[in-house]
């Protein structure tokens, strides 16, 4: 088997985007002091810029991936918000933002990526 057929058939399992998706909320549920130092809307983008490139992958549909990805960041936020104070967590709707923004650029990263590695021989 290719290396190209390798990293489409990853990129392509199910498994990949719903482990994300849970790792995305354990991560958010966390709490904050136990997590690394940087910016915040940072991460978030590029953690749902990620989420949706592989969502894409596994499921290509644009228009599904996009809104659940949106629904997905906001969810996030409302959870974070009822998280105990201890946690540091709250709902922000600029993270939500950030989030919706990182879907945006996922799927124009898969957009891009899937034309090349549908045009290459690896």
């Amino acid at each position: 088997m290719k290396l190209k057929e390798l990293v489409i058939r990853f990129l392509e399992n199910k498994y990949l985007a719903f482990a994300i998706t849970l790792i995305i909320f354990v991560l958010c549920t966390m709490p904050s002091e136990q997590l690394p130092k940087g910016n915040d809307k940072t991460a978030h983008f590029v953690v749902f810029a990620g989420w949706a490139f592989c969502w894409q992958f596994a499921f290509k549909n644009y228009s599904k991936t996009l809104i659940f990805g949106i629904l997905y960041g906001i969810f996030i936020e409302f959870w974070q918000g009822s998280l105990p104070k201890s946690f540091h967590r709250g709902f922000d709707w600029y993270d939500s933002l950030a989030d919706s923004i990182g879907v945006i650029i996922g799927l124009v990263m898969f957009y891009f990526v899937n034309k090349i590695l549908s045009r290459t021989t690896l």
